[in-house]
């Protein structure tokens, strides 16, 4: 690349950066006199305290309860470890149904 065409690129990406900037100045300037025009004093403190305690509530709502003697409820929340037993019986569970929908379909054929 030319020497020239380096400069005119640089030249480019510095002005794009400050058209950016002052874009930012501004709309901070229009967010800033919106937000005083909107809210009175303290409206705008109380707005936020009201988030932050209704957000703390749901927190304390929502939270599932730790029994036993379990580090962190989260990490257990979604996870699922089956038991041995319990695919056993399930398994057990899938034959008998299988059988009792394969008795049924041979009586149903047989009588058509």
């Amino acid at each position: 690349m030319k020497n020239r065409t380096f400069r005119v690129i640089i030249t480019l990406i510095s002005l794009l950066f400050l058209n950016i900037e002052a874009a930012h100045a501004g709309l901070i300037h229009k967010l800033k006199n919106y937000i005083r025009l909107e809210f009175t004093d303290f409206e705008l403190f109380y707005l936020f305290g009201g988030s932050l305690s209704l957000a703390f509530l749901g927190y304390v709502i929502f939270t599932p309860v730790l029994i036993g003697n379990k580090k962190w409820a989260w990490l257990n929340y979604y996870s699922y470890q089956p038991n041995r037993r319990d695919y056993q019986s399930k398994r057990v569970m899938v034959k008998k149904i299988s059988g009792i929908l394969k008795n049924d379909y041979i009586s149903d054929s047989t009588h058509s």
